[in-house]
């Protein structure tokens, strides 16, 4: 069914091998099949690469080849069998890379362990692509490569050229082919499902996948923020004073919503209107909902008919917080910025009255004062 499909009707001339023929031995359970959000492992990775239009994909089977073909070939990609999948990996990269469509510029190459992998992430791969076809374009989480490479078609003879004993590695670390380091912050390219708890880890991390950790954050305020900047010491408090606010309440919220809100919502503070500056670089990130928070943490729509929500608290929060510490005296603090900014008393009296606002339906809603709430 794939390889029927027109060059027109393709907008990325970029072909994809997932590898899914090994045996599970440290799972216990084969990993393809396992539940993964709605799906399954292999259809979540599928679906990862068809969410860029990108259709000419090779999923390498062998181990339960019988029970995976069938999943594979209903998610849209092209099952491969590999009767060598018990000599290694590497057959089973050289078996997928023979049969990817070699009119295509490049393909990515996954293991179907590690699927918790942004979409946003594969984006900016095909982008730095796009402009460099000759290179490897590797992702990195800080200092670390993970997966999937994006491999130049060119390099394919020397992929299928490999002999037993040498490894992929003898082609991505060759001096002969460059390489492009990617800074994602997207920790599931090193994340993969290789035994019980990797697999709980990539099932917690796929929950919340458009929104970033903690060390996703950190990763983003260190290439952003130089080490000495007191915004750093802002962002920390308002992101504790978020999280005891939204533990506070009676309603579940998403904590980790809040937490990623609260550490990111100044990230753009040293520029012109950094509020909507911020907002923007992070949803060019991939992180619409944080993104969206942060639009509103300068200027706020309450709606008094639903209960207090994410936005709500890092807004308040973030009233709280002056740099050293948390201050409930957030009056004061208003009162000094009308006397300093009278040009800009319209939208500082309006900022305050919805602060106000926020605090007493906070303190409704949790049936005790915002002091009380920080203090436990």
């Amino acid at each position: 069914m794939v390889r029927h499909l027109k060059q027109k009707d393709r907008s990325t001339p970029i072909s994809a091998v997932i590898l899914a023929a090994g045996l599970s031995s440290r799972m216990g359970d084969f990993k393809p099949l396992l539940p993964l959000g709605k799906t399954t492992i292999v259809e979540t990775a599928i679906n990862l690469f068809k969410a860029h239009q990108i259709n000419d994909i090779v999923v390498v089977t062998g181990h339960n080849y019988n029970l995976l073909e069938p999943i594979v070939k209903k998610a849209g990609a092209l099952p491969i069998f590999n009767c060598e999948y018990s000599s290694g990996m590497l057959s089973s990269i050289q078996k997928g890379v023979q049969n990817i469509r070699p009119e295509y510029s490049g393909f990515f190459l996954l293991p179907v362990d590690i699927p918790a992998i942004r979409p946003s992430t594969i984006k900016l791969m095909i982008q730095q692509f796009q402009k460099t076809p000759d290179k490897i374009i590797l992702p990195y989480f800080d200092d670390t490569p993970g997966h999937p490479p994006l491999i130049p078609v060119g390099l394919k003879t020397d992929i299928l050229n490999l002999c037993d004993g040498s490894t992929l590695r003898d082609v991505m670390l060759s001096p002969e082919n460059q390489k492009i380091p990617l800074k994602v912050y997207d920790r599931g390219i090193l994340m993969d499902a290789d035994d019980k708890q990797g697999y709980e880890h990539i099932c917690q991390k796929f929950n919340s996948l458009n929104i970033p950790d903690k060390e996703e954050c950190l990763s983003i305020i260190n290439d952003i923020l130089p080490e000495n900047d007191p915004i750093r010491i802002h962002l920390a408090e308002v992101s504790f004073a978020a999280l005891k606010i939204a533990n506070g309440l009676p309603h579940q919220l998403n904590t980790d919503l809040v937490i990623a809100a609260a550490i990111l919502h100044d990230i753009k503070r040293k520029e012109k209107n950094h509020a909507k500056a911020g907002a923007k670089f992070i949803r060019d990130l991939g992180f619409a909902e944080v993104s969206a928070i942060i639009t509103q943490h300068m200027d706020i729509d309450i709606d008094t008919a639903s209960e207090v929500n994410e936005k709500e608290v890092v807004y308040f929060a973030d009233k709280l917080c002056n740099g050293n510490g948390v201050d409930l005296n957030y009056h004061k603090r208003f009162s000094e910025n009308l006397m300093k900014f009278p040009w800009a008393i319209t939208s500082i009296s309006k900022r305050y009255e919805n602060t106000k606002l926020i605090q007493a339906r906070i303190e409704e809603s949790a049936g005790k004062s915002v002091r009380e709430i920080i203090s436990s």
